[in-house]
């Protein structure tokens, strides 16, 4: 990777009574992010710790490319689907508005979107970037990551939910917070209006207990010693929650992280007491390879 200059770190705000703090001197998740799609809203102390990720994982900016692929796909799947109404549950410390992004169809779209932002160095690149584009439309929560299993109580996204209109959520960063695990995002769905949407991304293990092992558990051991411990589940439990809709069932995506393991699958899930459920592409499955190409069967 190039050469990446160090961002400004905005000051943290609180938002609805919450406090979060920020820690500059420790790599953090987002920033970590960032510098895996090249981005440059990160610092010398996220480089050097990703720089050691890639050492063990020279894929990963591929695999952090490919979701942020599966993203950008998602929210226009559900735009094309008629939803304007969207919780965004991380950003990964992506630019907000800038240039091409998720968020960016959003706004041009004009949605309705609530972003709930786990650090608050993230939060103020709304601020910066941002500059009011959508005021009345665009609200940035910061909330740490354990408040998520009551986010539905939260006033903004409580009159989000009253409106009645249909929501996609979108759950689709790599480096999800371990407290915001697969239950809560699809409890969350149960609480939104019949006819939304929750685009999920989800890290899994398979419970290997192999010293020599170089998948998902490695990786979550590193950011767990970094204090940013990442959402991992079970692959089989993973597959049985995200695969139990009665009539279609999500169309996933797989990524090897490893040559031979399948670790990170994506779907796009219907509310499950709806009668209406949705897929992605009908029939289909796709995979991606440490190589970059892809395939469907």
């Amino acid at each position: 990777m190039s050469p990446l200059t160090t961002a400004t770190p905005a000051h943290p705000r609180t938002h609805e009574g919450e406090h979060v703090t920020v820690d500059i001197e420790s790599p953090r998740r987002d920033a970590v992010a960032d510098y895996l799609l090249d981005g440059h809203f990160n610092t010398a102390v996220d480089r050097i710790f990703a720089d050691r990720l890639l050492a063990e994982h020279p894929q990963l900016p591929r695999v952090a490319r490919s979701v942020a692929t599966w993203d950008r796909h998602a929210a226009g799947t559900m735009l094309d689907r008629g939803l304007r109404h969207f919780l965004v549950l991380g950003t990964g410390g992506l630019p907000i508005w800038a240039g091409s992004s998720t968020l960016a169809d959003l706004h041009e779209a004009g949605a309705r979107i609530v972003v709930i932002e786990h650090d608050p160095v993230t939060q103020g690149l709304h601020d910066r970037i941002d500059r009011g584009a959508a005021a009345g439309r665009s609200h940035v929560l910061c909330l740490p990551a354990h408040r998520h299993h009551d986010l539905a109580t939260t006033p903004t996204v409580t009159d989000l939910l009253a409106d009645g209109a249909p929501l996609g959520i979108l759950a689709t960063g790599l480096l999800r917070p371990a407290a915001i695990g697969l239950t809560a995002i699809l409890a969350l769905l149960d609480s939104t209006p019949c006819g939304s949407l929750a685009a999920i991304t989800q890290l899994t293990a398979h419970g290997t207990t192999d010293p020599d092992d170089t998948g998902t558990s490695v990786l979550a051991a590193r950011f767990a010693e970094a204090g940013i411990p990442l959402a991992i589940e079970d692959r089989l439990a993973a597959d049985q929650l995200l695969g139990d809709v009665p009539t279609h069932s999500a169309a996933p995506v797989t990524l090897d992280l490893d040559a031979g393991t399948s670790v990170l699958c994506t779907a796009l899930r219907g509310r499950h007491l709806c009668t209406a459920t949705a897929e992605l592409r009908p029939g289909e499955e796709q995979t991606l390879d440490i190589t970059g190409h892809g395939g469907r069967r």
